[in-house]
């Protein structure tokens, strides 16, 4: 009994962590609070909207959009710029494949042995498709080019 208490208490300690490290505006705003409470009100509903102008920090985007999918660098006149890439992932169907066949094995109407039949076996098949949604690049820790597709 002494045993199971400290492993429900871990476990239990376990989920609360997961729960509340999720990576949301609410999350993200309470981590960088110092930069979100000194904002203007208009400033913080905007980036709590999840849109971020020419002239951000990227706390500000960080707070806005989360952590990027992939960081880059660009050459530029002024030297490297970093540029923070989101994407959006979803799954499209492809349709249907054969991939084998599945016996059943039933008794005969007689009662005397059985039947087999083969019945095909069939699987939809959906593809994981991935597309940059925006691309920010900064010069010194602010936002210089914000490049967003159009919807």
């Amino acid at each position: 009994m002494k045993k199971s208490f400290p492993l429900l208490v871990c476990a239990s300690l376990g989920v609360a962590g997961f729960l509340t490290g999720c990576d949301t505006f609410k999350a993200r705003s309470n981590e960088k609070s110092e930069v979100f409470d000194s904002l203007p009100t208009a400033t913080q509903k905007r980036l709590e909207r999840g849109k971020i102008n020419v002239g951000d920090t990227q706390d500000m985007v960080y707070i806005a959009l989360g952590h990027p999918d992939e960081t880059r660098e660009i050459s530029t006149a002024d030297g490297e710029q970093p540029v923070w890439v989101y994407k959006t992932y979803w799954q499209q169907y492809e349709g249907t494949a054969w991939v084998g066949w599945h016996r059943v094995i039933v008794p005969a109407a007689n009662g005397r042995g059985y039947v087999v039949f083969h019945e095909p076996v069939t699987q939809d098949i959906y593809r994981t498709r991935v597309d940059e949604v925006i691309r920010v690049a900064f010069s010194r820790n602010m936002v210089s080019a914000v490049e967003q597709q159009k919807r």
